[in-house]
């Protein structure tokens, strides 16, 4: 039991640790689309009004999923041992 714990303590670090380079690895193209949204928003029409906003939101999420994606890693570590720990 000890050994398992001790497992998953060391992928939660290893999670913890690896998302801020997801996050590098997401941020440049967060970055990029929010870009060319916010350039498209100068033209004048409503068509390239709504192509912005939906580029920005798109940038804005790129910009969260590192987060949701520790949040599921640390679910998948630790969700296991909550189930098994309720079923006895």
């Amino acid at each position: 039991m000890k050994k398992s714990i001790l497992v998953r303590i060391v992928l939660s670090l290893l999670a913890v640790l690896l998302t801020p380079l997801l996050n590098s690895l997401l941020m440049p193209t967060a970055v990029l689309v929010s870009g060319n949204a916010a350039l498209g928003q100068m033209a004048n029409s409503d068509a390239s009004y709504v192509a912005s906003i939906a580029g920005m939101n798109l940038g804005s999420m790129l910009s969260g999923t590192s987060g949701s994606v520790l949040l599921l890693a640390l679910l998948l570590i630790w969700g296991s041992l909550l189930i098994n720990r309720r079923s006895k």
